[in-house]
């Protein structure tokens, strides 16, 4: 999902199932209005991001804008 209209920063995050978001310090930011990005929870998150449930699954933000589980 994607809203090019919106021009809010965006960043390589780590999610847990809990919703607890960390940045990921070594990643730059992108901007929503011009670099692709996943939404979770209502927020946008940029490539990269992954989310990790409580039984070890990782889904990750591709370019695409889809998240994609990893095993």
């Amino acid at each position: 999902m994607q809203n090019r209209k919106q021009q809010d920063s965006i960043s390589v995050n780590d999610i847990n199932q809990e919703n607890d978001i960390r940045k990921v310090p070594q990643k730059s930011t992108g901007n929503a209005g011009k670099d692709p990005f996943c939404v979770y929870d209502h927020k946008r998150h940029a490539v990269g991001s992954r989310i990790t449930t409580e039984n070890g699954l990782q889904s990750v933000c591709t370019e695409e804008g889809s998240w994609k589980t990893s095993k």
